[in-house]
């Protein structure tokens, strides 16, 4: 089998996005010793994101289930060139780019500027920590020399550190040593020797083979987790698919699975929690027996572990990034090459 052919996997990962995928707990390890800049006391109302991708945009949405429970402000993620009109001095404006030279998160940048003082910058380099050391606003800086969506670790955990300072209290940073622990633990069954019938990354990633995957995660867990799922089944995976959340898809969404073509084409993925609440986890049940009904395959994803709800949380991020890096793979891509993002920047330059 393909995927039990060691040799095979290293020459489709020449820029070994594989053994990136394995080092997720030395990242968070590493990015919980960042240096920090100083913060200051912000009296804010509400907070703003501005972000892209598979790094930075993941990263807000994985904070945001993270968070729902806890966060005492409302927040807005944005991935578009122009800023809100909400966006006020009562509002801290966070912008991350891991590369510092996205151009939708440059152009609210500089239109915050004139709009608040409470801005933070998160990001690698480039215009963004030129602008940022010009006006004086707090900069994190995270390291560079990987992929954006490679970066999760240190951008995730680089925002939770932020807002867990301005908003003491939120999260407590002694959890890090159990969600590193437990994925130094998990990630031994994922790797690229471990053979597909003890491997639970590779086995998914071959059921998903000649399917278009539906993914669907809750609000205050596996959202953002669903999420992050369809943007790396799309870079890495080379991969279409679709992502909503439950009780949502109950509401039209679920309509669709009438039409028997659309059936036969479609796999579920549920992502579920050992610890969720009483009418998402009937839901989910009747989501199941819906999909049985109309003859769709599905798979149910749980956490390698019943720890705290960020450690149960990353473990299903680093389960599915080696799930989307080895569907890729089987199907002959590099899940390195995203070469066609780089032509539309090109692209975008040359037209205007």
């Amino acid at each position: 089998m393909a995927l039990d052919n060691v040799s095979r996997i290293e020459a489709l990962d020449p820029g070994g996005m594989l053994d990136t995928a394995f080092h997720l707990a030395e990242d968070i390890e590493s990015a919980s010793k960042l240096e920090f800049p100083s913060i200051p006391a912000f009296t804010v109302s509400k907070i703003f994101f501005s972000g892209t991708g598979g790094g930075s945009r993941s990263s807000f949405d994985l904070l945001r289930s993270f968070l729902l429970d806890r966060l005492p402000l409302p927040l807005y993620v944005h991935q578009g060139y122009d800023l809100p009109g909400f966006v006020d001095s009562q509002t801290l404006a966070i912008f991350m780019s891991h590369s510092g030279n996205t151009e939708e998160v440059l152009s609210c940048f500089n239109q915050a500027l004139s709009r608040t003082k409470n801005i933070v910058v998160i990001t690698g380099g480039g215009e963004a920590e030129k602008i940022a050391l010009k006006e004086g606003l707090p900069l994190i800086k995270v390291p560079i020399g990987m992929e954006a969506r490679s970066a999760i670790g240190f951008l995730f955990l680089s925002l939770l550190r932020l807002l867990s300072r301005i908003f003491p209290g939120i999260w407590n940073q002694e959890e890090t040593g159990e969600v590193v622990e437990n994925l130094k633990k998990e990630r031994e069954s994922l790797k690229k020797e471990t053979p597909v019938f003890l491997n639970p990354a590779k086995k998914m990633a071959l059921k998903l083979q000649g399917k278009i995957p539906l993914i669907y995660g809750f609000a205050g867990f596996s959202e953002g987790i669903a999420l992050r799922f369809q943007r790396q089944l799309a870079e890495n995976g080379k991969a279409l698919s679709h992502a909503n959340l439950l009780p949502d898809m109950h509401h039209d969404e679920i309509v669709g699975f009438q039409d028997p073509f659309y059936c036969q084409q479609s796999i579920g993925i549920l992502i579920r929690d050992f610890f969720e609440p009483e009418k998402i986890c009937l839901r989910f049940k009747v989501t199941r027996a819906i999909f049985g009904e109309k003859g769709i395959p599905f798979l149910e994803v749980f956490p390698g572990n019943r720890g705290s709800k960020l450690s149960r949380m990353f473990s299903l991020v680093q389960l599915l990034d080696f799930v989307s890096l080895y569907f890729g793979i089987v199907r002959g891509f590099n899940p390195k090459d995203v070469r066609i993002i780089g032509d539309i920047k090109d692209k975008m330059r040359t037209e205007l």
